[in-house]
Order: C-alpha cells, then sequence, then structure tokens
C-alpha cells in the first residue's frame, strides 16, 4: 500500500530520482550538438556553468569533454544525486535566480531551467539574470537556454510512465491569464516492499522567444533562436536560444 507525501519543494527526493533515472534522455540526446556549438564558438575548455543542473548528467559529459563544470540547482535532493554522480565537480544548492557568477566561459540552463517557477520566486527579475549572465561570461562567451512558448495547450491532458522501481502520473492545466502551465505530478517509488507515494506541482512560465531574443540583446548579447541543438530537435513549443557575448 502507498504511504503518502506532499510538498511545495521542488523535485524531492523522490521525484529527483525518478526525473534523472526516467526523463533524461532528451537532454542527452542534444549534448553532441550543444558540444559542437561551444566549439564552433572556440570556446575548448574553461569554466562552464550549468543552471538547473538535476542529477548532473551534462555536467558530467562537460567534465569528460574538458571543461570545469559547475553545477547549480535549486534541489539539494537533485545535488546529492549529481555529487554521487561526479564527487570532483563543484556544485550549489541555489536559486538561479540569485546565484552570484563566477567568472566563466559559457553558461547553460537546459530542459526549459528558466520556465520553472518556485514559491520563494514566482516572478523573477529576467533582465536582471541577463545582465549578470552577461558580466559572469568572458568576452565571446556563451549563454544557452530552451523555453516553452506561449501557445502550447495541454490543458487537461495526463500521461503516464513507468520504471523498474518508479511509476509517474502527470496531470496538466493551463492558465491562459498567466501564460502558465501547471504539471501536477503524483509520484510512486518502490521502498522495500511497498510503494511511497508524493505529489509536487510545477509550475512553468511560457514565453514569446522573440521577447526573450530582445531583452538578451539589450544585455548586450549577440543572439538566435533555434529549434534544434546540432541535429537534435527541441519538443513542439519549445524554442532555443543561443547568445553570445561580442569579442572585445
Amino acid at each position: 500500500m502507498p504511504t503518502d507525501c506532499q510538498t511545495d519543494t521542488l523535485y524531492g527526493d523522490d521525484v529527483a530520482y525518478i526525473h534523472d533515472v526516467g526523463y533524461s534522455g532528451l537532454c542527452e540526446s542534444w549534448e553532441k550538438g550543444l558540444l559542437e556549438i561551444f566549439r564552433a564558438a572556440g570556446i575548448d575548455d574553461g569554466k562552464v556553468v550549468d543552471l538547473g543542473c538535476g542529477g548532473g548528467r551534462w555536467t558530467q559529459r562537460l567534465a569528460a569533454a574538458g571543461y570545469t563544470p559547475v553545477g547549480v540547482d535549486i534541489s539539494a535532493a537533485m545535488i546529492d544525486l549529481a555529487t554521487k554522480r561526479l564527487p570532483s565537480a563543484e556544485f550549489h544548492v541555489a536559486s538561479v535566480w540569485n546565484y552570484q557568477f563566477p567568472c566563466c566561459r559559457a553558461v547553460t540552463a537546459l530542459s526549459e531551467v528558466l520556465c520553472y517557477r518556485s514559491p520563494t520566486c514566482d516572478d523573477p527579475d529576467l533582465s536582471d539574470l541577463f545582465n549578470r549572465v552577461f558580466t559572469a561570461l568572458q568576452p565571446g562567451g556563451l549563454f544557452l537556454f530552451d523555453v516553452t512558448e506561449i501557445g502550447l495547450d495541454q490543458d487537461g491532458q495526463r500521461t503516464f510512465s513507468e520504471g523498474d522501481d518508479w511509476a509517474c502520473l502527470v496531470r496538466y492545466e493551463n492558465d491562459d491569464v498567466t501564460q502558465r502551465l501547471l504539471r501536477h505530478i503524483t509520484s510512486f517509488r518502490k521502498v522495500g516492499d511497498s510503494y511511497r507515494r508524493h505529489s509536487e506541482t510545477h509550475t512553468a512560465q511560457l514565453f514569446d522567444a522573440d521577447q526573450l531574443a530582445a531583452l538578451l540583446r539589450q544585455a548586450g548579447f549577440e543572439v538566435r533562436t533555434t529549434r534544434k541543438f546540432g541535429a537534435a530537435e527541441l519538443l513542439p513549443q519549445r524554442c532555443g536560444l543561443i547568445a553570445r557575448k561580442p569579442q572585445l
């Protein structure tokens, strides 16, 4: 029989585990293309900040490719997974909205990290974030991220997925007034001979990618949008933004 747990925390232990083992394939499919973008920009080494690093799979790939990654995530459970995966790397439990960036060659925020809204930061200042990233980047540095766009309508839809020791139900709710998508998540994770049930609601802000590009340009970036990273296409209604700090 399931035991119950409900929290306002983003990615508690069970949802973090399920996301890491069951939902990491999409981002992994982008990795080759992302590294190609880095190298085309002359970024072959140096420090890369991975915002919303989750369980550290992309962070691990960065380290294997010769970079010095720094992982940042608001979820302590995610950082615990990431630290176990890559003990030698630097990780921080922090919100992307108040993290103090080190000098670096690139910043990534993959899988709609900038869309997420938390109980402690409901309406963050995008312009402030973009300005801080611009300041932290070395000349020629890159800021790569993706967002879910206004127009994605999943209202009332439900999905179910499962693995050997987990199952996950997601119910979707669109808020057309605030242009937000709510994901009501119910997870079941095997603990001994029973399953533990856990509930979270994740809120994603939907964006107009052209407006984001304009904000990035105001911060000083050169910007282009894309529907793929390398050969790997993004999901429908998902847009990638590649922002470059000009060379001196």
